[in-house]
């Protein structure tokens, strides 16, 4: 039996959206843009909601390997066709936004201001995901979120290579991925993995209906707890002891990153591990138009993800204030509004990338087969 069924596919997808809407409040309190009744602590709820989208993306891609995508060639085609349908135009997206802002105050970009002198030569980099190995921890221009989005696809390949290459060569493969990475992805990777660990062993994690339901009420309120009675502190502080401690020992220079707090990423992952085992033995199921509300909703939220940090960099800019929960609800609307724009040359067009990258790939082997010498008979 699939591990993903029709009802936890729903639940989800459900968690993405809840974790994509977690990110923005995150943020817009950050930026000073959310009503004054939001506290600084929803900054970290956003740091939470990362992690619970890395453990999806572990279980997702595992079950696709399962599910779908049969062969190295076709697993390669759906990430590149995934990924590069929302990276391509996000970026370029946040450079106009970025440009526009810079055109009204300046001085909010102030943090970005050295990539926009060397502009051409951002996107590129980015679109090869290396802002966050061993060349440092940096985003394109004020696209802040991107970060994460380094991990998965680094992470992407790593399991790539696992699951696909045969023979011996697969171990000098995978140790020349590890080693590219670096040691702040190596960090997160756990958490990524976790969700392969659930899609695989899903099936004898299973509970009946209401030990799983009463697994669900226990771990959201296990990470209320984490979050609200200082345990968070005390595994914050581990985790700069952790950071010290490899940067005294370590033969280079060692930064943490985006890997800002690991041990807490830790724990957040195991509860959030535990909620998803609940939803799959839950037996609770979506009526057919929620589940169709959310899963519309689902398919938007990597735009969203991606691009809501620069329109708010971009409101601040334009000057607009910290207001109330109507002028807060009229500033979500416009980045809704933004993100289905985004959407309609990207994400929702992610089969038109694919014939691109397929086509793209067909001429690559066509010409090397014309490059590289033919055995003789």
């Amino acid at each position: 039996m699939s591990p993903l069924s029709p009802s936890l596919s729903i639940w989800l997808d459900l968690c993405r959206v809840v974790a994509a809407l977690a990110v923005y409040v995150g943020h817009s309190v950050v930026l000073e843009l959310a009503p004054a009744s939001l506290s600084l602590t929803w900054h970290r709820s956003a740091d939470d909601a990362v992690i619970a989208f890395f453990v999806i993306s572990g279980f997702v891609i595992a079950h696709s390997t399962l599910s779908r995508h049969g062969s190295a060639g076709h697993y390669a085609l759906a990430r590149v066709s995934r990924i590069y349908s929302v990276a391509i135009p996000a970026v370029l997206l946040a450079l106009l936004l970025d440009r526009i802002g810079l055109g009204l105050n300046p001085d909010a970009y102030a943090g970005y201001a050295w990539q926009y002198p060397k502009a051409a030569l951002v996107p590129p980099f980015h679109w090869l995901f290396l802002g966050e190995g061993w060349f440092g921890s940096w985003q394109p221009f004020s696209m802040e979120p991107y970060w994460s989005l380094a991990y998965e696809v680094w992470y992407y390949a790593l399991f790539g290579v696992f699951v696909y290459a045969r023979g011996w060569w697969r171990w000098p493969l995978l140790l020349l991925v590890l080693g590219f990475m670096g040691p702040a992805m190596l960090m997160l990777l756990p958490v990524w993995c976790l969700g392969v660990f659930l899609c695989r062993h899903l099936g004898a994690l299973r509970l009946g209906p209401w030990p799983a339901r009463a697994l669900m009420l226990l771990c959201a309120l296990a990470y209320v707890a984490f979050f609200l009675s200082g345990a968070r502190q005390a595994t914050d502080g581990a985790s700069r002891a952790l950071y010290a401690a490899i940067a005294a020992w370590a033969p280079f220079p060692f930064e943490p990153g985006s890997t800002e707090h690991v041990l807490s990423d830790y724990v957040t992952g195991l509860l959030f591990a535990g909620f998803v085992v609940g939803c799959a033995g839950g037996g609770w199921n979506f009526p057919a138009r929620a589940g169709r509300l959310i899963r519309w909703l689902a398919d938007r939220t990597f735009s969203f993800y991606l691009i809501h940090f620069s329109l708010l960099v971009l409101a601040r800019a334009a000057g607009v204030p910290a207001s109330g929960w109507a002028g807060y609800a009229a500033l979500l609307a416009g980045v809704l509004l933004a993100t289905w724009a985004l959407g309609q040359i990207g994400e929702q067009r992610r089969e038109a990338y694919r014939v691109v990258f397929r086509r793209a790939a067909d001429t690559l082997r066509r010409g090397l087969g014309a490059l590289l010498p033919r055995p003789r008979p």
